[in-house]
């Protein structure tokens, strides 16, 4: 299946902000390695910013390898954009259980599945009853949850605004 436009808002959303904090934290560590040197060097310590590049390069190197793999969703999820497509599918294997963080939503068959849930969400579903689901195919980022026709993570968003 393909995504329709409000899949692909729904993936934007969760692409931008850790985009901004990465933009954010490149920022402050391209500043501190190029900054720090280039002060050094207006005051003639050449020797000491040869040495701050080194290390600065080094613990460049450092934070963006932690960096890459916490970015690493957000580059599956935009894969998931630009390819467009999504996985639907109905069961009734699933259980909503409440933890110390809110709801989890656990999908047994087809596919094994964990999800946190809004807390107004598990109001809306019949427990029981079958439920339809669409997610990305990559990234399992959760886009629909139904039991008819209505996507009831909409309507809860829509509450929330």
């Amino acid at each position: 299946m393909e995504l329709n436009q409000a899949d692909r808002g729904r993936i934007k959303v969760e692409i931008k902000l850790p985009l901004i904090l990465g933009l954010l934290f490149s920022i402050a560590l391209l500043a501190l390695i190029f900054v720090v040197p280039s002060i050094l060097f207006s005051l003639n310590k050449p020797t000491e910013t040869d040495e701050f590049i080194k290390r600065g390069l080094f613990i460049l190197v450092l934070l963006l390898l932690p960096m890459l793999s916490i970015s690493w969703k957000s580059i599956i999820k935009y894969i998931d954009l630009k390819k467009g497509n999504k996985i639907r599918f109905r069961t009734a294997d699933y259980e909503i259980t409440k933890e110390k963080e809110g709801y989890t939503l656990r999908i047994r068959t087809p596919l094994k599945l964990k999800y946190n849930l809004y807390d107004k969400l598990p109001e809306l579903i019949k427990p029981r009853e079958p439920i339809t689901i669409e997610l990305t195919a990559l990234s399992k980022t959760l886009l629909f949850i139904s039991q008819d026709s209505e996507n009831l993570l909409e309507k809860v968003e829509r509450e929330n605004d």
